[in-house]
């Protein structure tokens, strides 16, 4: 008898551990997907310069901490980036993109290289966004960069 409730613990148990593997997969591809998600808007973000793609991504609740020391809002980076378009000539990329996706949060990090016509050398920034899912939409909450120095 105490041979046949070992063999019922250790199925219980091999099922147990099944369930808790379908899950973790099933979390994994959710993530997986938001993560996708994610990159999807920051490529939005690093090309676009317009008003409207911009109220999408950032939340109401955005905060850019900016290199003169200030914490500006939503509507103080949208403004500045109407008033001070990215000139044709220069040409941005991710050099490096990574997400992390923690349940209902995201954290973008990175490095963005941007190039100009008619000269020679690269600036680079290293970046963090930080998103968050609310109704089933993604939106940024934080964003910060750093030039990154030449070596």
């Amino acid at each position: 008898m105490p041979n046949r409730t070992c063999v019922v613990v250790f199925v219980f148990a091999v099922a147990a551990l099944g369930a808790i593997g379908t899950s973790a997969t099933a979390q994994s591809s959710s993530a997986r997907a938001d993560g996708d998600t994610v990159v999807a808007l920051e490529h939005t973000w690093l090309v676009s310069g317009d008003s409207a793609t911009l109220e999408r991504i950032l939340a109401p609740d955005f905060l850019h901490p900016v290199f003169t020391g200030d914490i500006i809002d939503k509507s103080e980076h949208i403004a500045f980036v109407a008033k001070h378009p990215r000139p044709a000539s220069v040409h941005t990329r991710f050099e490096r993109l990574d997400v992390r996706v923690y349940g209902s949060t995201a954290i973008a990090t990175g490095i963005v290289a941007a190039t100009q016509d008619g000269t020679t050398g690269v600036r680079r920034t290293v970046f963090t966004d930080v998103f968050v899912e609310r109704d089933g939409r993604w939106q940024a909450v934080s964003a910060q960069e750093t030039e990154v120095a030449h070596r």
